[in-house]
């Protein structure tokens, strides 16, 4: 079992219609102390009936304990939601980083770099006034790209608390391996915290 504290501050904007730019800052503490990772998009709105979205990202990652990180560029086609469904497909280069490097976003070479596929299936199935549960799976996410051997799945929500704070919660896992009618899974994942927006 592995826990940690994890920091994080968001920002999403949209400066003017149709464009939208997104980043982020995630700290750990208790294991891999410090920085956690550093996250960067902007997405260009093509139909707006179903949030049609073209997004391009970076994403730095690391792991100071371990003197290692991952550089990595996303290109993705989003979409939704749209009766509570949102879905993407895109691309990954992935670039590793070690030693005496690893805290550098700006290293893009290093002879193992490599190209994954990421997708996105969610469903929001409920939603109230002042709280939600939405299920489905997903590669990616603002801060990581899973390796494309797994597939991970996930049940999150959140609970409006009072006027801006708001109390989230996620429960995810991925299958790791099949072989025949057996499945072997990643470890539990489960997060709670709570949020406040400006």
């Amino acid at each position: 079992m592995e826990s940690k504290l994890l920091a994080s501050a968001q920002a999403d904007v949209e400066p003017v219609s149709y464009l939208k730019l997104d980043a982020g800052l995630s700290f750990n503490l208790f294991q891999n102390n410090g920085l956690g990772a550093v996250a960067l998009g902007v997405g260009a709105v093509a139909y707006d009936r179903i949030k049609l979205t073209l997004r391009l990202a970076v994403q730095h990652q690391q792991w100071t304990d371990w003197q290692a990180g991952e550089n990595r560029v996303l290109a993705t086609l989003e979409a939704g939601p749209v009766y509570g469904l949102d879905a993407g497909l895109g691309l990954v280069q992935r670039v590793p980083v070690f030693g005496d490097k690893y805290w550098s976003p700006l290293v893009w070479s290093g002879g193992a770099e490599e190209w994954n596929l990421l997708y996105r299936l969610r469903w929001k199935f409920i939603e109230r006034e002042n709280w939600w549960l939405r299920a489905g799976f997903s590669s990616y996410d603002r801060y990581t790209a899973h390796n494309p051997q797994q597939f991970p799945f996930e049940v999150d929500g959140a609970y409006r608390l009072k006027g801006n704070v708001e109390l989230a919660a996620r429960a995810g896992t991925a299958i790791v391996g099949l072989s025949g009618l057996l499945m072997s899974f990643h470890e539990v994942e489960l997060n709670a915290g709570v949020g406040y927006a400006f």
